[in-house]
């Protein structure tokens, strides 16, 4: 099973929140949990879920 943004915080020992943040690019997330949630991330082979991303993002299409 793929990796989830909630296995990356686990690993990292971070909020999903935190996660989240790092992963858009939030410059609100201090260097230190950002790089311990790039290394969790590199160690799951994390990839985002293309369909997730569409959805929170209000751009899901239900045609």
């Amino acid at each position: 099973m793929k990796p989830s943004i909630f296995d990356v915080a686990k690993r990292a020992g971070l909020s999903v929140v935190t996660v989240s943040r790092v992963l858009n690019g939030a410059g609100t997330v201090r260097e230190k949990n950002r790089l311990k949630v790039l290394e969790a991330i590199r160690e799951l082979d994390y990839r985002p879920s293309a369909a997730a991303r569409s959805h929170a993002g209000g751009q899901a299409r239900l045609d």
